[in-house]
């Protein structure tokens, strides 16, 4: 199992928030500006999933993926 901070995927990397999740197509990140002091917070943008806004070092789960869900 591979895990990859936010910052260290690169375009086309399928990636899981958690394990029971479906796999999310990672199309990159935009810097959010944090309301506390010493928090670094990006907004993820996403395939497969609504882009959401995490800390700069949260890792996930990277996945082998081909694009098809089981029926």
């Amino acid at each position: 199992m591979m895990f990859a901070s936010v910052c260290d995927m690169e375009p086309g990397m399928f990636f899981r928030c958690h394990p029971q999740d479906r796999p999310m197509l990672w199309l990159g990140v935009e810097p959010v500006t944090s309301r506390f002091a010493g928090k670094v917070r990006v907004r993820v943008l996403v395939s497969g999933g609504q882009s959401f806004v995490t800390d700069k070092a949260r890792k996930f789960q990277v996945v082998n993926f081909n694009g098809r869900y089981a029926s």
